[in-house]
């Protein structure tokens, strides 16, 4: 029989499955779907930080002028641990071709992903969101 964690972590997995198809179908309700509306995220390109719900939901213009519904918005690792009410993920994604007005990216590119979520009402929710790239030099 699995454990309780396991099933969370399931639970989460396919949580974040749905938002990665909701970002390939240009779907901002699927996207929004399991945020908490005081999440917090740190993104790629400006600004620093974003709170609350409204701030992410215009952070996605930005990725939308450049992806194309139906480019890949792939897992390529994933991996989450999950307590009873806490939970973070940790991934590498492929976000791609032609997603990024930086030419160096025209045949898309690798990001990390960190995602802290926190069950609400028996809910898992994403309370927090980072997404990373290594520094070039």
């Amino acid at each position: 029989m699995p454990d309780l964690a396991d099933s969370e972590a399931a639970a989460i997995e396919a949580l974040l499955e749905r938002w990665a198809d909701a970002v390939r179908r240009h779907d901002v309700p699927g996207i929004l779907a399991h945020h908490d509306p005081d999440m917090v995220m740190f993104d790629l390109p400006p600004p620093l930080q974003c709170k609350g719900l409204d701030a992410y939901e215009r952070t996605w213009d930005l990725l939308f002028r450049y992806h194309q519904p139906g480019t890949a918005f792939d897992f390529r690792e994933l991996a989450v641990t999950a307590g009873e009410d806490v939970a973070f993920a940790v991934a590498i994604l492929w976000c791609g071709p032609d997603s990024s007005s930086t030419p160096i990216d025209n045949d898309g590119f690798l990001f990390r992903l960190t995602v802290g979520l926190r069950k609400v009402g028996g809910e898992w929710r994403i309370a927090h969101e980072h997404h990373s790239i290594p520094a070039r030099d």
